[in-house]
């Protein structure tokens, strides 16, 4: 009975965990497919999806070596591949550029950015899950599918959220700067040439910078929109009606 009541409680708590831990991979292809059709979107989500369970599991089998690995700065390089990847996210990109582009050449960018960030976080994701499982083989597997239908439906509402409020793009976009920040300053090489403190609070003022950051492109980008000859004659019209 006992027995059970240990395996219940742990899936509980890699159910939380996941939910949490989720929240970065949902963010990120959601924002990598909120320009694509919907069609292309699903095709991205699942190969997003499909790379991130992989990654997971490839990660939990190797862990053990992979932590024995000290001198190698694999946060501090995740870190630095993850800020690239926001940036992509959140900087202004002009409607026109977009149209252009090819939709295969827009799935690959999508899928490869997916791919790349996935790899970034997915280590994190496996030490914490593998903890809470406490070297239970079935919990650790159970936290793995569970990934799944949560980052999968999970990025298909925000993506959708998304293209509807443009301020969510860069909530996303804020997440996934405390990520990369706090990734890149808890990795042996930073965290113990700074204050610990910088590690703690560096990610927040960043994430709050990426926010307002969005906050303000979303106003100028209201005011253009306001101003513009289209949307003046839209106005007109309907007081004529």
């Amino acid at each position: 009975m006992s027995d059970i009541l240990i395996m219940i409680g742990g899936a509980l708590q890699i159910t939380l965990l996941d939910i949490v831990l989720s929240g970065d991979n949902i963010g990120v292809i959601a924002l990598a497919t909120r320009g694509l059709p919907k069609t292309l979107a699903k095709k991205a989500s699942v190969i997003g999806v499909t790379a991130a369970i992989l990654l997971r599991i490839i990660f939990a089998c190797l862990v053990t070596y992979i932590l024995m690995i000290q001198w190698l700065p694999i946060k501090f390089i995740g870190g630095l591949l993850l800020i690239k990847i926001t940036w992509d996210f959140i900087k202004p990109q002009a409607e026109a550029d977009n149209a252009e582009v090819h939709s295969s050449s827009r799935l690959l960018t999508a899928v490869t950015s997916i791919v790349l960030a996935d790899i970034t976080m997915s280590l994190d994701n496996v030490l914490a899950i593998a903890a809470a499982s406490k070297g239970n083989i079935i919990l650790i597997i159970f936290g793995l599918l569970l990934n799944i239908p949560i980052i999968f439906f999970g990025s298909q509402y925000v993506a959708t959220l998304m293209r509807k409020y443009s301020i969510v793009i860069y909530i996303g976009g804020a997440i996934l700067a405390h990520t990369s920040f706090l990734m890149l300053l808890e990795d042996n090489l930073i965290s113990t040439r700074i204050p610990h403190a910088v590690v703690v609070y560096l990610p927040y003022v960043m994430a709050i910078l990426t926010f307002l950051y969005g906050v303000y492109v979303t106003m100028i980008k209201s005011k253009c929109t306001k101003n513009s000859p289209q949307h003046k004659e839209s106005a007109v019209d309907k007081s004529k009606n």
